[in-house]
């Protein structure tokens, strides 16, 4: 009896591991996105967010966008975290006030200067749950 309690717990725990392992979400270096939503991003940042968080994203007085210390403190988040806090608090002076894509955009074009390559796919909303900002 005991080793079949033993051999049953073995078995669940396994399964557990490989279920959280299926849904865990991706590296943001995964993330599907194309090089037109990351340019359109790059357009919209400079217009609405360069002037707090530095034209190259880790350069200004507002907290890094970009880099070690930014991956480092966004590492264990997933791209739907940081989307809601973007979009819910910038830009700071109007937050909330930019389109859904143009957040998508803005978006990309950071997974783009933190080392991510665009492709043929487009990045949706529907996304944001499948990858983190991990390398």
């Amino acid at each position: 009896m005991k080793v079949l309690l033993g051999s049953l717990t073995g078995l669940l725990l396994t399964a557990t591991l490989v279920a959280n392992a299926a849904t865990a979400p991706a590296s943001y270096t995964k993330a599907p996105f194309t090089k037109d939503q990351a340019t359109a991003g790059a357009k919209i940042y400079k217009a609405n967010c360069a002037m707090c968080h530095g034209d190259k994203l880790n350069n200004g007085g507002a907290p890094k966008l970009a880099g070690d210390v930014f991956l480092k403190k966004w590492g264990s988040n997933s791209l739907d975290d940081f989307h809601y806090i973007m979009h819910s608090t910038m830009p700071q002076t109007a937050p909330g006030s930019l389109k859904d894509e143009e957040y998508l955009n803005v978006l990309t074009y950071i997974l783009q200067v933190n080392g991510a390559k665009p492709g043929k796919t487009a990045f949706k909303a529907s996304d944001l749950k499948l990858y983190n900002l991990k390398k």
